[in-house]
């Protein structure tokens, strides 16, 4: 099968759920990398995570995102990120 295992892909989800108002208030505009569960790496670039997750020994690509900005995350869920007058 190519991809992604749709488990895989929802255990993402859920981290990303579970995790998101934390990496928004300490990684606002950064990449990360996260694999199985755990955040490998914060930087400004995607290169960066990549070479850095790959630094650490792992051979599998992990889950990478650009964390949004509080202002951004607000823009999209109001009721869950508050503005900065809130």
């Amino acid at each position: 099968m190519d991809g992604i295992d749709p488990a895989e892909l929802d255990a993402y989800d859920a981290w990303v759920a579970e995790h998101l108002d934390e990496m928004v208030r300490l990684y606002p505009g950064k990449v990360i990398a996260v694999h199985r569960g755990r955040l490998l790496a914060v930087a400004n670039t995607y290169r960066e995570v990549l070479a850095a997750a790959k630094a650490q020994g792992l051979s599998e690509q992990p889950f990478t995102m650009r964390v949004p900005t509080a202002e951004e995350a607000h823009a999209v869920f109001p009721s869950v990120f508050p503005s900065n007058g809130a």
